[in-house]
């Protein structure tokens, strides 16, 4: 399994933006926007961080073409995924995923993590399985990518 990259270089793949409106907004809003969920809401299993949940779009500076609800869902059925696939791990490593939204074709998925055991192979393969096939969400305008970076640490007994 490759190594995981940066938010910022999954994140930032489209062309920068130009006019000034958008330098402007762009300004405002930073390369990413976060979404910040407390515990539990934010933790598919005790030994499962949700390190960062980002999205952003080129297309837009705020990521305004992509309603919340879709982005909440989109997190909704993917932490009972994680949970099944990570609450008993034996390992410590990282999971980052990216799906990219339009609003006509299914969201595209793609996932990294750090160098894992080859006891937990089972667990990613489970993972990838069970998160490349939300492919439903989209986005309203143009590109959204969105960002889940999980760190998962030993499942305590």
């Amino acid at each position: 399994m490759p190594l995981v990259v940066g938010l910022a270089t999954l994140l930032a793949v489209a062309p920068v933006q130009t006019g000034s409106a958008m330098q402007a907004g762009a300004a405002l809003c930073g390369e990413a926007m976060s979404i910040y969920l407390p515990e539990p809401l934010g933790t598919p299993a005790p030994n499962i961080q949700l390190a960062h949940f980002q999205y952003m779009s080129p297309d837009e500076a705020c990521a305004r073409n992509v309603q919340r609800d879709v982005l909440m869902r989109l997190h909704d059925r993917i932490k009972p995924i994680a949970a099944s696939a990570f609450a008993n791990s034996k390992a410590s490593f990282s999971v980052m995923v990216r799906y990219t939204l339009t609003p006509d074709k299914p969201a595209v998925f793609e996932m990294q993590t750090t160098t894992t055991p080859a006891t937990e192979e089972g667990r990613l393969t489970a993972f990838y399985h069970g998160a490349a096939a939300l492919d439903d969400a989209r986005s309203t305008l143009g590109t959204v990518y969105v960002v889940f970076n999980y760190d998962i640490s030993p499942a305590r007994r």
